[in-house]
């Protein structure tokens, strides 16, 4: 059993890899094949059709990326914001490959092909990432003052923005990347000086 998951750990790592040298569309059953150098059975055994394979990557990317950030929700909201913004940048630079899958977008993975079973596992985990940005976002409203237009702009799309520069271009996300990312969501978040209202 060990090694089957190995193997179907470094099945998905070439699939990655060819999405780093191009784009989802580069993720073909044989171009994985000659890139993880396994036989065709070995792959076609786990994954009997393309859409199955791009449902592996991309679900595997999501699960690693949400199940290091899942445990910093609880606590004080600013603090949890903070967190969630500097582990994304670290999270991107330990693991640039899947960074780059999310970077690319579900709809590059043609969910609408995928098994039920991928499409479940999909929808599961994006419902459980919902309620906590939800909650999130609740608890910054009532800490902040702030809107949940205004807050998802800070608390999501800000960290991304960061190291979006730096994963579209192949460069290496900057040690410092973290500290620039915390100040700059503490700072829109607490800052009293603001214009504007909450609705």
């Amino acid at each position: 059993m060990p090694r089957l998951v190995h193997d179907t750990s470094a099945i998905l790592d070439a699939a990655t890899r060819l999405l780093s040298a191009g784009s989802a569309d580069a993720i073909t059953i044989a171009g994985v094949i000659r890139e993880a150098a396994v036989s065709s059975g070995s792959v076609y055994h786990r994954f009997p059709n393309r859409a199955a394979l791009l449902a592996a990557v991309w679900n595997r990317a999501v699960q690693s990326f949400h199940d290091e950030l899942y445990p910093l929700f609880d606590g004080e909201p600013v603090a949890a914001a903070v967190a969630l913004g500097r582990r994304t940048v670290s999270w991107c630079r330990d693991h640039p490959a899947d960074a780059r899958v999310l970077l690319a977008g579900l709809a590059s993975f043609e969910p609408a092909a995928w098994p039920a079973e991928s499409r479940n596992a999909r929808q599961a985990d994006q419902e459980r990432w919902d309620r906590q940005i939800r909650g999130l976002v609740t608890g910054l409203r009532t800490a902040t003052g702030r809107a949940t237009a205004e807050i998802l702009l800070i608390v999501v799309d800000l960290p991304y923005a960061a190291v979006r520069r730096y994963l579209g271009a192949d460069r290496p996300i900057p040690a410092a990347l973290e500290d620039i990312v915390e100040r700059a969501i503490r700072s829109a978040l607490t800052d009293t000086g603001r214009v504007g209202q909450r609705p």
